[in-house]
């Protein structure tokens, strides 16, 4: 299969690896060995105990991140997160079953709906506060939710319309203030703490001393602890007196633990006084002390000041009507709405959107854009630098857009355990990097494209920007990646002390790494479409492409068909993951040579298939390959720049294509396909078909593609079959 090359130089990308983390590659895992890292690459140790080592060049690892066979779960050695696997059961959260989802859906919802409420001081933790408040909160809670349960027969943990009760709503606070979102996870199978030595007597004399560690007076937690002492000693006097047994006296470790999971910020607050609690908690006029990329990224929406048509003649001929509505290109002339990240230690560009509006989708879409290599986006607009900035970011930091607290966008981050902040409405200034770049952009580049709106009427003027729009989107996309890849990035920076983005990015890499990118399994998983299907002995079909293994051919020896849920991401159609039960399996298609190929590229090249070959219900390997090599030579550039596009493949939209472009569409022959065996042994060669009628060739518009187009006749053949 052709793949396209990335404008991406291995030698100058550097990764890191914290001291608690698994590292996958290629299948093998390790952890990071006490000698660390160096000038030359890694070293890491093998994680089964036996000591051994690996090691691997900063080229090595850079080349295999690029090519996302890198899995880094952050953090899974800690202590911490080692606590919530027994909890959650090591699952992702993007991975919980419907009822555990809807449950931690509601809480995150109410939890994130709380605290905008408590940074905007319209609510306090007390009981009164929070019934009093009850009804703006559920309201508030609904903005961050996609779907809602509720009515007659709803679990009262599912149901939306119930406000949680003062004290549950604390307790989840007190869950996210210490795991994130994934302590929000419950195990409705495990309720109530059977392993809890001390009763509600014990806990209520307890906690009355540990209180008093928040006042003015500011006793130590040994004071604290003596408190205990001195109250448990006094009421186990009573109990002897009473005939009962004592009990027993809490550790200092216990009243110390105890002490910790009071809210730091009313404890500073009652210790210390509020304006030291404010200097404490958030970083007033001195800004940001950045040292690593990636350490804090910003996304912010923007509508860019030009006027321009809303059409792509490299991708009138492969899209339908429906579909160029859906990527917002409908030939109207309008301004673009672009979603950007940026890396506020090194001010490089990570990701960028387009699309019509504000949508759930852009946040996704440029999340995903920071975890990869940009090189094609480079190449597409002729680029003379490289645009291969990527990692996993620490922070994220937004504003209070919905695409921004919509669930899907949390989940996504905290399935890759990068920590979200919004910032307050009002304060531009905890977002100002991308604020200089829409400044800079506004000043650098929109004033030499025509279809300038300006910045207001009086700057306007008597210029009329409709009349004079005369950039296509690919025009517009062209000019932006352009201009962000080899003017942007190389140009001094007044925020870095004179020093460029690239030049920054370039050097802090080379002395901290960034944390690699999930690999496409995990980013599967994260941002692939959720998609029912029946899983039979032929495996599973979506859009016409069936995947088989003999691992799913071993589920179905005593059966005919199973429900199962299929993972699936456009961007790589050549596997996906089938969850059936408690099983998770990664499966590919049937025929091979579909890695990298996206889904945007299939229907295009089925389209081609089916009006070169009127009435022919099935297509061969070759026959199908050669398609897709035509589309990418005729339109290459215009359907990467297409990528930066927000194009939503929703279950609907794959249905809507299942049921008319794929209907009795038949990919790999007539006869039925067998799945490939694991170890590829029990393989094989395939029996020649016999040759169908001779397709007429593919109409072919614009300039002549790269590659050959299709042969007048290829032979179908049959993939290959485990045998016995």
């Amino acid at each position: 299969m052709h793949m396209h090359k990335l404008s991406f130089d291995a030698d100058r990308h550097h990764y890191a690896f914290g001291k608690y983390d698994r590292i996958t590659i290629e299948g093998q895992t390790y952890r990071t060995s006490r000698y660390g890292r160096n000038e030359e690459g890694w070293l890491l140790e093998l994680d089964d105990g036996s000591g051994r080592c690996s090691s691997f060049t900063h080229q090595e690892l850079s080349r295999l991140g690029a090519m996302r066979r890198i899995r880094v779960e952050h953090n899974f050695h800690a202590p911490e997160s080692a606590r919530q696997r027994l909890l959650t059961g090591g699952i992702l959260l993007s991975e919980l079953p419907s009822k555990p989802a809807a449950r931690l859906t509601k809480k995150h919802a109410y939890v994130e709906a709380f605290l905008e409420m408590e940074r905007e001081n319209l609510i306090n933790r007390t009981d009164a506060a929070i019934e009093a408040n009850r009804f703006q909160l559920r309201g508030r809670a609904m903005d961050y939710a996609t779907q809602f349960q509720g009515g007659k027969g709803t679990q009262q943990s599912l149901d939306f319309s119930k406000c949680p009760a003062p004290r549950s709503l604390r307790r989840w606070l007190a869950e996210h203030r210490k795991a994130g979102v994934s302590g929000l996870v419950d195990a409705m199978n495990r309720r109530g703490n059977r392993n809890r030595l001390m009763g509600p007597e014990q806990l209520a004399l307890m906690m009355h001393e540990v209180r008093r560690y928040a006042s003015e007076d500011r006793p130590s937690m040994k004071t604290i602890h003596e408190n205990v002492i001195t109250a448990f000693d006094a009421r186990n006097e009573e109990r002897a007196a009473e005939g009962l047994h004592p009990f027993p006296i809490p550790s200092y470790e216990t009243v110390r633990r105890v002490i910790h999971l009071l809210d730091p910020f009313e404890v500073a607050v009652a210790r210390d006084g509020i304006e030291e609690a404010r200097k404490k908690f958030m970083p007033v006029s001195e800004g940001l002390r950045l040292t690593r990329p990636l350490e804090r990224v910003e996304i912010d929406e923007n509508t860019i000041d030009i006027i321009s048509l809303t059409e792509s003649w490299g991708l009138r001929s492969l899209l339908t009507e429906e579909e160029r509505k859906i990527l917002g290109l409908d030939g109207s002339k309008a301004r673009w709405f672009v979603t950007i990240a940026i890396c506020a230690t090194t001010r490089c560009i990570l990701g960028m959107a387009f699309s019509r509006s504000a949508k759930e989708k852009a946040s996704l879409q440029v999340l995903q854009m920071i975890l990869r290599d940009k090189g094609k986006w480079a190449d597409a607009a002729g680029s003379l630098g490289s645009w291969d900035m990527h990692g996993t970011p620490i922070l994220i930091v937004t504003d209070n857009g919905a695409a921004f607290k919509s669930e899907l966008f949390r989940t996504a981050c905290a399935d890759l355990g990068i920590t979200t902040l919004r910032a307050p409405a009002g304060l531009p200034q905890m977002r100002a990097r991308n604020e200089r770049f829409f400044h800079s952009l506004n000043t650098g580049l929109l004033p030499r494209l025509p279809g300038r709106t300006f910045g207001s009427i009086r700057e306007k003027g008597d210029a009329d920007p409709e009349a004079r729009a005369a950039l296509t989107f690919d025009d517009l996309a062209f000019c932006l990646v352009r201009w962000i890849v080899d003017i942007y990035h190389n140009t001094p920076h007044a925020g870095l002390g004179g020093e460029t983005p690239l030049h920054c990015w370039r050097r802090l890499t080379a002395e901290w790494g960034v944390q690699p990118p999930p690999d496409m399994g995990l980013h599967r998983v994260i941002f692939g479409e959720r998609l029912p299907r029946k899983l039979s002995r032929e495996g599973v079909t979506v859009m016409g492409l069936r995947y088989h293994s003999e691992a799913l051919a071993r589920l179905m020896t005593n059966r005919e068909e199973r429900n199962v849920e299929v993972r699936w991401h456009p961007d790589d159609i050549g596997t996906v993951t089938v969850y059936a039960g408690e099983q998770k399996f990664e499966v590919g298609t049937v025929l091979p040579g579909f890695d990298g190929v996206s889904a945007g590229q299939w229907v295009a090249a089925t389209r081609e298939l089916k009006a070169a070959n009127a009435g022919r219900r099935s297509y061969d390997r070759k026959m199908i390959h050669a398609a897709i090599r035509a589309i990418e030579g005729r339109s290459t550039a215009a359907t990467r720049m297409a990528g930066l596009l927000v194009d939503e493949w929703t279950p609907e939209r794959i249905r809507h294509l299942e049921a008319s472009l794929y209907i009795g569409f038949n990919a790999g022959g007539d006869k039925p396909a067998q799945p490939a065996a694991a170890d590829g042994i029990g393989s094989s060669i395939p029996d020649p078909e016999e040759h169908a009628p001779r397709p007429g060739p593919i109409p072919v518009t614009g300039p002549a593609p790269a590659n050959p187009d299709l042969p007048d006749a290829a032979p179908a053949t049959q993939p290959w079959s485990i045998t016995e």
